[in-house]
């Protein structure tokens, strides 16, 4: 890890460890009312979630496959993953949304939780995961030579005819401070003192950043992966679906 990746690596553990005691299911599913959560919508919406993802790309993921999941956060789509797979590896670059997700999840015994590097799968086998999965994490890492490092990296995890769907960002401008100008509004700053407003939404762990097309190429070239499709180009949420070749199961 060099100096640049362990910074932002720190900053974002901290930012995520303090969005999960201010408010957890907002900062994870930004829909909900900041000032009154709705767990049971919060939960329900990741069902829903998965459901339209993997439709994108009309993939199914089997009983007997073993998951991996990038920015588990509490669990949201950890739970709906885990009653349709054998087993799943959730990390998470912040503690407290890890202690979180297995007060949450403690119901299932074939989930395994456990706080990330931030930069990679680093603590993840070889050739290990059938599937790799991961959605609204990518678009918050506000250096995307760090997404492109976990893409390398799912390269490494799966095994062959594995496959992965995964969403970044394709739309550098949303990432910038001046594209949200209401963050600066007083009424705005004043909600926020209030606790009524969502607080540090301009700060680079929520802005985030988008991945060129030609980094995201290169990155999975570099990881042996073979991509199958894109939904979503030039959006905020650009899917991503890939494989790596051999085994059985290199289509969906």
């Amino acid at each position: 890890m060099n100096g640049r990746h362990r910074e932002v690596e720190r900053t974002m553990r901290d930012y995520w460890d303090a969005k999960a005691r201010e408010n957890a299911m907002f900062y994870i599913h930004s829909e909900l009312d900041y000032a009154h959560s709705d767990p049971e919508a919060f939960w329900r919406s990741g069902e829903e979630n998965l459901e339209r993802t993997l439709g994108l790309f009309d993939d199914h993921v089997l009983p007997g496959d073993d998951v991996v999941e990038i920015g588990c956060g509490m669990g949201r789509m950890t739970r709906p993953l885990a009653l349709r797979a054998g087993k799943v590896i959730g990390v998470d670059v912040s503690e407290e949304m890890v202690r979180r997700a297995r007060e949450a999840l403690a119901d299932l015994t074939n989930v395994t939780l456990f706080v990330g590097s931030g930069i990679d799968l680093a603590g993840i086998p070889d050739a290990s995961a059938d599937v790799v999965y991961s959605f609204i994490v990518f678009q918050h890492i506000p250096d995307p030579a760090i997404t492109c490092r976990y893409v390398r990296d799912i390269g490494r995890v799966l095994r062959p005819g594995g496959w992965t769907l995964f969403q970044v960002s394709d739309f550098p401008a949303i990432h910038r401070a001046e594209s949200h100008p209401g963050q600066h509004a007083w009424r705005n700053r004043l909600a926020q003192i209030r606790g009524r407003r969502p607080r540090g939404c301009l700060s680079s762990p929520w802005l985030g950043s988008a991945v060129a097309r030609r980094d995201l190429l290169r990155a999975l070239a570099a990881g042996g992966l073979v991509l199958d499709g894109t939904v979503g180009d030039a959006t905020q949420y650009c899917f991503v679906r890939a494989h790596r070749p051999g085994g059985n199961r290199s289509t969906s």
